[in-house]
This record gives C-alpha cells, sequence and structure tokens, in this order.
C-alpha cells in the first residue's frame, strides 16, 4: 500500500510535466517509451553520438547490413563481398525500396550519405568514426556501389551495421538543409517522423508501405504498432510512476530496486542489456593540474573499491570493470583485472612519492602551496560522482563535483576546463577504442570530439589504426592486447562498471528486442501480448 500511495503522488506531482494522456487515439496500438534524458539535439544519423538520440534513430533507419547478435543478414543491401585487397566492398541493393518522402532508395542515397559524413560542415560526431578509413563509393549502377577505403578496414562489415551509417534521404538533405534534417528526419525504416516538441516528446507513425525488414524479425510487412511516442521524462521516479500508472508502456534506465520489484510482478517484463563498448569509466586529464603526473593518476585509481561501489550502486546487477572495454566486447583482454586493485595505502604511498602531503592535517594534501583538488563535471550517474568523490577524499583527494546538462558539459570540453569526465559508449567492436583515445579525436573550441585524456601518444595512435586495418584475426587480437595493455600502463582511464541497460515495460506488450549492444530497443516487433 505504501509503494502504491507512493506512486499515486509521484504521478500527481509529475501531472503539469507529464500529464496523464498521451493525447492519441488508442485506436491503434501505440508504444510510449519513457526516456530518461530530454536534451536532444538532432535525429540525423551522420551526427548523432547520442545513445538516446539513437533510441530514435534506429526505429526510422535502415543500415545497408543488419545485425542481430553476432549475426549479419541482409538490410537495404542484399548481399555484398570485399576485394581480395581488402580495401573496397561492392553491394548489391535492395529493390523497390522508398524514403518516407516518396523519393527512390538507390546508388545515389550511399553515396550521398557517405560521402556528406566525411563533410567537415556536417559536424559528424559518430559516424565519422565508424566509417573508418573511408575514401569514396562508385556508383556502380541503380541499384549496386562499391565503397573504398584508404586502407584495409577490419571492422568494415560491423561499422556497416551500424545506426551511424544509416542511409538518409538526399533529397530530404538538400530541401532541408543539414540542421532541417536534424529535426525533420527522412528515413527507410519501420516508423516515419511525425513531430518533435522540444523537451516533451518525439511522435513517429508506422510505415505502410515496410517491407524489407530484416529475417531474424518475427513477422514481415509493416509493424503492428501504429505509433510511436517518445516522451521525455528525465525524472527517475516519475519515469517510474508514469510507467505504473500505465501512461507510457515501457522506461529506460530503471533504478535496481525497482528492476527487482517488476521482476516479481507479473504486470511488468523486464529486460536488462550488459552493455558492450567503453563501460562506464573516468577519463583523466592529462594536459592540466595534477593529473598530468601518471603517479597521480594511479593513487585516484587504487583508492576506489570498485567491487564494493558496483554492488552498493547496482545491487548484483552491474559487475565492476578494469579496463577500456567491457567484457561483453570482442577481443576483450582480462589483463586488465590486474592492475589498479583496491588499495588505500598504495595510494597515498604514490602521493607522498609524488609529493602530495597532508601537512595540516586537514584532510587534504598538498603540495607547493596548492591543493590536490579537481573538478569534475557529471553529467550522468551522479550517484555515482559523489561515490568516488567520497572514496578519494579517503586518501587526500578534494573532488569538486558539479552536476551538468550537456551544454555545460560542451562547454567545459572546448575550454579544456575540467580534470575528471565520465564516459561510456555503445559499440560492438573493439576498434571503438580509436573514438576516445586517437590524438585526431582530442577536441578543439568549436570541435566536438571524444579524447578527453587528451592523449597525444604517436605510438598508440598508430597501433591504433594498425589494428583497424589488420584483417587476420589472430593479428586484430594480439594489436588490441598491446593497445589495451598501453592504455593501462599510461594510467589515463579509469573504469568503473559495467553499463547495463535495465529496461521495464508493461506485460500487455510483447516483443521488445534489443539492438546490438544491448542499449536502444527496437519496436518492429511489439504486439499485444496474448
Amino acid at each position: 500500500m505504501k509503494r502504491q500511495a507512493s506512486i499515486l503522488l509521484a504521478v500527481l506531482l509529475a501531472l503539469p510535466l507529464v500529464g496523464l494522456s498521451t493525447g492519441f487515439a488508442q485506436d491503434g496500438l501505440t508504444v510510449v517509451w519513457g526516456e530518461d534524458r530530454s536534451d536532444h539535439s538532432t535525429l540525423d544519423p551522420r551526427v548523432t553520438q547520442s545513445r538516446h538520440e539513437e533510441q530514435m534513430i534506429l526505429q526510422i533507419f535502415d543500415p545497408l547490413i543488419y545485425r542481430d547478435g553476432q549475426d549479419f543478414y541482409p538490410g537495404l543491401a542484399t548481399s555484398w563481398e570485399v576485394s581480395d585487397d581488402d580495401l573496397s566492398w561492392t553491394f548489391q541493393l535492395r529493390e523497390g525500396v522508398t524514403f518516407h518522402d516518396g523519393t527512390p532508395f538507390n546508388a545515389e542515397a550511399v553515396k550521398f550519405t557517405f560521402d556528406s559524413i566525411q563533410d567537415p560542415e556536417l559536424g559528424s560526431q559518430g559516424a565519422i568514426d565508424v566509417l573508418g578509413p573511408y575514401a569514396s563509393t562508385e556508383i556502380l549502377g541503380d541499384l549496386e556501389v562499391r565503397v573504398n577505403f584508404e586502407r584495409p578496414y577490419a571492422a568494415a562489415l560491423s561499422a556497416f551495421s551500424e545506426t551511424e551509417l544509416s542511409i538518409v534521404s538526399p533529397t530530404a538533405v538538400q530541401e532541408l538543409g543539414n540542421d532541417g534534417f536534424a529535426r525533420n528526419p527522412v528515413g527507410t525504416g519501420p516508423f516515419k517522423f511525425v513531430s518533435w516538441e522540444a523537451g516533451l516528446r518525439v511522435t513517429l507513425e508506422r510505415n505502410e508501405d515496410y517491407n524489407w525488414a530484416p529475417a531474424f524479425y518475427d513477422h514481415q510487412g509493416p509493424s503492428e504498432v501504429e505509433r510511436v511516442v517518445l516522451r521525455f521524462i528525465p525524472d527517475t521516479s516519475t519515469r517510474v510512476a508514469a510507467l505504473e500508472a500505465g501512461e507510457i508502456n515501457i522506461a529506460d534506465l530503471v533504478t535496481p530496486l525497482d528492476l527487482l520489484s517488476y521482476q516479481s510482478d507479473p504486470d511488468f517484463g523486464t529486460m536488462v542489456g550488459n552493455v558492450a563498448g567503453l563501460p562506464f569509466s573516468i577519463m583523466f586529464n592529462t594536459t592540466r593540474g595534477p593529473l598530468m603526473d601518471p603517479l597521480v593518476r594511479q593513487a585516484f585509481m587504487h583508492a576506489v573499491d570498485r567491487p564494493r561501489l558496483a554492488e552498493n550502486l547496482f545491487f548484483g546487477f552491474a559487475a565492476p570493470a578494469y579496463g577500456p572495454l567491457s567484457a561483453s566486447t570482442p577481443l576483450y583482454w582480462d589483463g586488465v583485472e590486474s592492475y589498479y586493485n583496491y588499495d588505500p595505502e598504495r595510494a597515498m604511498a604514490l602521493l607522498e612519492q609524488a609529493g602530495w602531503t597532508d601537512s595540516d592535517g586537514d584532510g587534504v594534501r598538498e603540495k607547493d602551496g596548492e591543493e590536490l583538488s579537481l573538478f569534475f563535471p557529471s553529467l550522468l550517474e551522479p550517484d555515482t560522482a559523489v561515490a568516488v568523490q567520497a572514496e578519494v577524499a579517503k586518501v587526500g583527494f578534494d573532488v569538486q563535483v558539479e552536476n551538468v546538462l550537456k551544454a555545460r558539459q560542451d562547454e567545459l570540453i572546448f575550454a579544456n576546463d575540467y580534470d575528471v569526465l565520465v564516459i561510456r559508449w555503445v559499440s560492438n567492436d573493439p576498434g571503438v577504442l580509436i573514438i576516445p583515445f586517437h590524438s585526431r579525436n582530442i577536441p578543439e573550441p568549436g570541435i566536438f570530439k571524444f579524447n578527453w585524456s587528451r592523449i597525444d601518444d604517436p605510438v598508440l595512435d598508430q597501433l591504433l589504426e594498425d589494428a583497424e586495418a589488420a584483417t587476420s584475426p589472430d593479428e586484430r587480437a594480439a594489436l588490441y592486447q598491446q593497445i589495451q595493455q598501453m592504455i593501462m600502463d599510461g594510467a589515463t582511464f579509469f573504469a568503473l562498471h559495467d553499463q547495463l541497460q535495465m529496461v521495464a515495460f508493461s506485460s500487455d506488450f510483447s516483443g521488445f528486442r534489443f539492438a546490438p549492444g544491448n542499449w536502444q530497443v527496437r519496436f518492429y516487433d511489439v504486439t499485444r501480448a496474448n
């Protein structure tokens, strides 16, 4: 009764923000997704790096190749082959596909999409790296293209299945411009964009012409779902209350305690995704302040009890992470697990060695008149930031945590005005490591990139490029092991825990399916439960 009363109270308190009606007629099947963020800025797959935005993007667009688990399926391409020198991929394209604006899908659309990703005016943040060492696309016929790379690209097959390389309508981009297309996306997928009310909702409707779903789905033809609505509900308790009140049908990032409750409640179903790619991790800024010293970075890591934090924060759902790749990512090297174990005595000894002492006994170490103070802008998981802050304070760090929105985080990144940031990334290939560790991805004013440690190491750059080009499985595995070892030796990246996507949904629905990487959820196969 107490839980029901608190839920009702939460719903009533949320009425001005959320409301108790979706505002749509209930004669068709509508799926309402409760989203934990409200700062979406684009629905253009060529631009975004946000898994939040990709939740809607993957409903609107199709890639050339689909992936389900470790298996690949025809998408907008019906077949493909790679050249003997591994520099070119030739695709036979699907006939009879149209974009949501009525224009035909063809080879020109593929060339336009990939060429435009390379255009600096677009400002691609994710696809530019997923596309790898792209050189050009040749049109061989109306439904045949050859995609060329500057050097062999071992992750190409996986890359062509990623959401970021989904094919866009050239007509729509040319008519709307890049900025207009970002808010009025046009793809070939099972759902068409209808509207975007900033800070409130995004609405999609069924693509009645859709007849090219990949074979891993349970049916073909248009989806049974008539309408998809993404509701922006950043507050977790409000989002859970909305789910239990029937205002939304599925919610992302529910709390571990709520998930435990739903697992024994017949009115709800749950999905837990152990996300592949980069685990939830700290990146140390190596270009300013105390963290320029690797001894200080090592001390920070030895001061944090990761297994205890993961247990306390996630009640056993999330495991501690130890390296730059999550354990579910191909070519993960388990040697990372021997680095930087919890050892506060070791942490204090390292700080002493680096010249940081607590001479006045106030608990904060000093050196040359400066306190061991770090600035930690926290965009994600504020509870985790506070827990880390408390852990390292025990050995003499003064960490200033500021909860920020993305715009503030971006401003600080451009200005190089931070010491610690957290990162996570959904990816199905170890090639993701080039994004946060290659020197070409060091941010500049106005150019958003993800090398937030600001590492500029030619040896590491070359290893990352060699691994990207390696076509021998053994060579590739050896290179990625060497890369992971080098990153750990440099003490620039501190993995905290596996990234989980904890989803709960009404048991009135069935057919929700994780996309590869185990974060976004596909809605095409959803039906009413029997």
